[in-house]
């Protein structure tokens, strides 16, 4: 799955070059006023490649004979910011105007990173319009077109309208002393009376909570956790006893307010206390979840159950279900008594590895696929999706600083980097600025492994998908530079650059280097040490065409075969790490889903479809060469349940009214099977907009189907794995899910029962309404 990149800015600093007094006779033409509009970076999301444009407006005059630049962005309410200077020079292409500037980024520590960067205007005018092109030169391979038109007027900002009033008529300040003193009482109240104090109070809880701004509700997995009880007024009764238990603990323990496991203990111990009165007033509020939390209680572990609400090292037992439907009972007791979740994951990431399509590894773990759900008595087929033009496969990688001092170094490569000629040996050399500057150096860096700009963004070093090296790689190339060091925020991120034909292979490897080292190698060079770094990659390629495939299986129906429930996980990944999180987890939980299915012998009324999808992370090509495949059954597909995202346990499901009793069946089914884990399904009516599916941040599979109106309900996902972390990083390997192994395996059944009871049901699984109608067309 791809979460975007971060969206890149560029900040102009003053440089000043003086003109020839030819240029005067250009000025009427190019001075004015203009809005225009540029690139300012890329962002891909599943391979797919989009600039990300903005608006600016240009103040041109001329000065003593010069042209004199004011560059100003327009922020998405119209705003101008601060304005920067810049002095032109003439140029046959037009009038250049050159500056300093800084590209910042935000990592995934949430920091910011800035690198330096020269940028180039070049700019010309024709009567009213504004052409031209602008370059980061330290970054970029081609230059982005600027285009704009001409103002009448000097550029005014829109007034911006004043800040909204709260519902209070004005803004908030600080919590009151009645409200606190309020807020303490609730919580004492309601632990002897839970649903009437919540009816009571609930709203002006709420309401409070969002409110003020010297308390905070911290995330918690606990809150998750009482929000998927098995009844209505459990959940709301705890949910409530939570919110008014954690608020009293923070105005009474202000020093203890940021420690989310004290927070949560307290707010555990005041649900606990509701708990046991409801108990004593009607014994059907029991549950086995809540039990479980007291058990824990009375031998003095509290603090370590609730640990186990973040999904780690839970344990699963061989537990019944409360499912009237016998095929529900086995699939439960088939996964609890016989997890394999973490096998199919164990092959996926530690046997194959990383499974970029186009390599070995994907090849071999689609043809393992097919036939361990064949062995498991599944139709299972494998159909081809496309084909790479350059086979690639990750060999092994290491990298030392061998003087003034050894150490090993931190680095990785993106897929379909050129390996190193065996172990290379180098002196480390910083690399050009500008294209100008590698051209006049171009024999300094002849066996130097060279440090570049720009910061990692896990694609090739020149900005692309697609390996298409720009101007100053060239000049490094034809230099013979061993190589080159760019820096990268840790965990190293590692996506893909490759290449289109054979003949234009990549011989530059592409290093990535952790910050720290990075910073440390520039300084040693600033003070004119001597670095030599030694490198061994073994990346190779292959002649293609590599052709990739989907793997596909089904369960026919008995009653309505040609009715489709299609389950899906793409079967791909980055190749930095091993895929574990993205997506094998996500594959291994399907397929084990399937094996519960069939070896629990489920014979539902309609056909239950698997696909793992190859391709995904480069532009979701196998979802949709199987919606191009398989036309025909699109609309005979009545919802389709991806499987895309961090590990965990599946706790719930949006889902329309009119499904509600088919999903109350998998909420019964799944009931206390778990003391942690559950199931709960949350109703969302308001209807979808399928054209923006392929827009969405995290869009994975799923949303080419949503572009075909077949319904995509999400599952949500309870636990606190640290998706972003790993996330297309050399991070995502498998000891990094194990402890999530009981979530995962969970996430399987639940995924088992949803697809079974969906396919099972008797009523009617309608799309009306899910998707808003499209717009006509203008």
């Amino acid at each position: 799955m791809h979460l975007l990149p971060p969206h890149l800015y560029a900040s102009c600093v003053l440089a000043v070059a003086a003109l020839p007094g030819t240029l005067y006779a250009q000025t009427p033409a190019l001075a004015g006023h203009w809005q225009f509009q540029t690139a300012t970076g890329t962002t891909t999301t599943n391979g797919v490649e989009v600039d990300l444009i903005d608006t600016g407006i240009l103040d041109i005059t001329e000065d003593q004979g010069s042209l004199r630049a004011t560059i100003s962005w327009l922020d998405e309410r119209g705003q101008l910011t601060s304005p920067r200077t810049v002095n032109g020079t003439s140029d046959p292409a037009g009038t250049v105007f050159r500056h300093g500037g800084k590209r910042v980024s935000t990592g995934r520590s949430g920091k910011e990173v800035s690198t330096e960067v020269t940028i180039r205007w070049t700019l010309l005018a024709k009567g009213d319009l504004l052409s031209g092109a602008r370059l980061v030169e330290t970054d970029e391979n081609e230059p982005k077109p600027v285009s704009g038109r001409r103002l009448q007027a000097r550029y005014v900002p829109p007034a911006l309208p004043p800040a909204p009033a709260t519902a209070g008529g004005a803004a908030r300040g600080p919590s009151t002393p009645a409200e606190r003193a309020r807020v303490l009482l609730i919580a004492k109240e309601a632990q002897g009376d839970p649903l009437a104090v919540q009816q009571r109070d609930g709203a002006w809880l709420g309401a409070w909570i969002e409110e003020i701004p010297d308390f905070m509700l911290p995330a918690s997995a606990l809150e998750s956790w009482l929000s998927v009880a098995s009844q209505t007024a459990i959940r709301e009764a705890m949910v409530f006893q939570y919110l008014a238990s954690v608020m009293a603990f923070q105005i009474d323990h202000p020093d203890q307010a940021g420690q989310q496991s004290a927070s949560d203990l307290a707010g555990m111990q005041g649900v606990l206390h509701a708990y046991e009165t409801l108990l004593r007033q009607d014994q059907l509020h029991r549950s086995a979840k809540l039990d479980a939390a007291l058990v824990a209680r009375q031998q003095n572990r509290l603090p370590a159950f609730l640990a186990t609400l973040s999904g780690r090292d839970a344990d699963i037992e061989a537990t019944p279900s409360p499912s009237g439907d016998a095929t529900a009972r086995r699939i439960v007791a088939l996964g609890t008594s016989e997890p394999r979740a973490m096998d199919w994951l164990d092959i996926l990431s530690n046997r194959f590895g990383g499974r970029m399509a186009g390599s070995d590894a994907y090849t071999h773990a689609a043809q393992w696929a097919r036939m361990q759900l064949q062995q498991w008595g599944v139709q299972a087929e494998l159909e081809e999706v496309g084909d790479m033009p350059v086979g690639f496969n990750r060999g092994p990688w290491s990298g030392k600083m061998v003087a003034p001092q050894e150490q090993p170094l931190r680095m990785a490569t993106p897929a379909y980097t050129a390996g190193t000629r065996g172990v290379q040996q180098g002196l480390a050399i910083m690399g050009p600025a500008t294209l100008e500057e590698a051209q006049q150096r171009a024999a300094q860096f002849k066996g130097k492994w060279v440090l570049i700009g720009g910061e990692n963004s896990g694609g090739g070093r020149d900005g692309k998908a697609i390996h298409k090296p720009r101007a100053i790689t060239q000049v490094l190339m034809e230099a013979g530079a061993l190589g080159t060091i760019q820096s990268g925020e840790e965990p190293l991120y590692t996506a893909s650059a490759a290449p289109t034909t054979w003949a234009a292979l990549p011989t530059l490897p592409d290093i990535k280097l952790a910050a720290p080292q990075y910073a440390d190698i520039r300084q040693r060079l600033a003070r004119s040490e001597s670095v030599t770094l030694e490198f061994d990659i073994r990346n190779w390629f292959y002649p293609g065409p590599v052709t990739y495939h989907n793997v596909v299986a089904r369960i026919p129906g008995t009653e309505k075969p040609e009715e489709i429930v299609l389950i899906g996980a793409h079967l791909d990944s980055f190749d930095g790490g091993t895929g574990a999180a993205d997506n094998g987890g996500g594959v291994a939980t399907m397929l084990e889903a399937m094996r519960l299915l069939a070896l629990s012998e489920a014979k539902p009324r309609r056909s239950i479809m698997l696909v793992a999808f190859g391709a995904e992370e480069i532009g979701r090509k196998g979802s949709f060469a199987f919606a191009e495949r398989h036309a025909g059954e699109l609309n005979n597909i009545v919802m389709m349940l991806n499987r895309d995202g961090r590990p965990g346990a599946i706790d719930g499901i949006a889902i329309p009214t009119a499904w509600k009793n088919v999903f109350g069946r998998v909420e019964r089914a799944l009931q206390d099977i778990h003391p942690v884990f559950g199931f709960a399904t949350s109703i969302h009516d308001a209807p979808r907009d399928a054209s923006k599916a392929m827009n969405a941040r995290a869009g994975s599979d799923d949303a080419v189907f949503s572009l075909h109106g077949v319904p995509t309900p999400k599952f949500t996902v309870l636990g606190d794995f640290d998706y972003a972390r790993v996330h297309h990083t050399v991070r995502d390997t498998y000891e990094n899910v194990l402890p999530f192994r009981s979530a995962q395996q969970y996430a399987a059944i639940a995924i088992a029962l949803t697809a079974y009871e969906v396919a099972n049901a008797p009523e009617e699984i309608s799309r009306n309404g899910y998707y808003r109608a499209a717009s006509p067309a203008k």
